[in-house]
């Protein structure tokens, strides 16, 4: 994959993670009442799935940023 693809790709995986991250987090700690366990166990596991997700994206970031010669950050 070009890195320029690789940098815009892992950008907007990293964005859509992180909301996806803010609505589970919404459902899982302020709609429990409202939701049955399996769905709420569900939302649990995905925090954890989301954020490995997350940091992966942010890994591939930092690979396309080291081959256009960027500074990594």
């Amino acid at each position: 994959m070009k890195p320029n693809t690789l940098l815009k790709t892992s950008n907007t995986s990293m964005v859509v993670f992180l909301l996806l991250s803010i609505v589970v987090f919404y459902l899982a700690w302020f709609q429990e009442e409202n939701l049955p366990l399996m769905l709420l166990v569900f939302l649990h596991l995905s925090q954890v799935i989301l954020a490995g997700l997350f940091k992966v994206a942010y890994v591939f970031r930092l690979i396309a940023q080291n081959q256009l010669g960027q500074s990594l950050r």
